[in-house]
């Protein structure tokens, strides 16, 4: 009898430690290419900024741990389509990607905005913008001077904040459109509180006046992931976030990421975290600034 209640005991040693070590294991897989976005997410050995900060605080909630891989940006958008990567924490919809990645809010807001030299005047619309555009490789904004009259195109090879400041102060290009969050980054990171002190102008609304949703796009191929048919699919309007043929099942792990992701924006913990890694620290109240 004794030897029984041991061996029953061993076994539920054994049920308990083996279930907390596969928890311990569990794991969501960020994929992010392998260059740092300013605060968002920084260099190859740290992974260190916001994105890293927020996944892993929702992970945790789910009792898993995530897993930073860090790929050039194509081998990263193979690893999605296969399902060896989970999900990436910052994407744009494109149609060719959303036959593997389904699209979910991550919480955050962004919008794009214009950069120049002081000395232009402000700027309220892409149409009244007269000079030269710096672009990078593969940019979205290689073909804008189709678009706008009085643009002409500057495509260059490595743009970040602070080349594209050296390139405006060496007279290499006019303009340089830029999402805002990469703009905080560059301030913060340089203890700049207004970009005139050091001859840069923001042109704030001549892209966009509002601030918009900012994306993860989760692998369709993922382990973590299920979709079902979707009966609103509207099948004469085109496939769009709003308009896709399939919707998430609520039974997966990738749909309780995302209410995680809801509660974080309803109840600040993302704009706080926002501010801790984007904003000068006298502006840490909630509240105080968008997004």
């Amino acid at each position: 009898m004794l030897k029984h209640i041991a061996l029953i005991l061993t076994l539920l040693t054994y049920v308990i430690i083996g279930g907390s070590t596969f928890a311990k294991d569990k794991a969501i897989v960020m994929g992010f290419k392998n260059i740092s976005k300013g605060q968002l997410i920084g260099d190859l050995r740290s992974n260190e900024g916001l994105y890293k900060n927020l996944f892993k605080m929702a992970a945790k909630e789910l009792d898993y741990n995530l897993k930073i891989v860090r790929l050039p940006k194509k081998r990263v958008h193979l690893a999605l389509k296969k399902g060896t990567i989970d999900f990436y924490p910052g994407s744009s919809f494109s149609k060719e990607r959303s036959k593997y990645l389904y699209y979910l809010p991550n919480g955050l807001k962004t919008k794009e905005v214009l950069v120049s030299l002081s000395e232009q005047r402000e700027i309220s619309n892409m149409s009244n913008a007269n000079g030269r555009l710096m672009v990078g490789l593969g940019s979205s904004k290689i073909k804008w001077d189709e678009k706008y009259k009085d643009l002409k195109v500057n495509i260059m090879s490595k743009l970040s904040m602070p080349i594209v400041v050296k390139a405006l102060k060496s007279n290499r290009g006019d303009f340089y459109i830029a999402d805002i969050e990469i703009v905080d980054s560059y301030k913060k990171e340089n203890s700049i509180n207004d970009l005139s002190s050091i001859g840069i102008r923001i042109h704030e609304n001549a892209i966009s006046r509002n601030f918009i949703k900012m994306y993860l796009g989760f692998s369709r191929n993922s382990p973590l992931f299920k979709e079902r048919k979707n009966e609103y699919f509207n099948t004469q309007r085109e496939i769009s976030i709003s308009n896709f043929p399939t919707k998430i099942d609520e039974d997966c792990i990738a749909y309780k990421l995302y209410k995680i992701l809801v509660k974080y924006e309803k109840n600040g913990t993302t704009k706080a975290l926002y501010q801790k890694h984007h904003k000068a620290q006298k502006a840490l109240k909630i509240g105080k600034t968008n997004p």
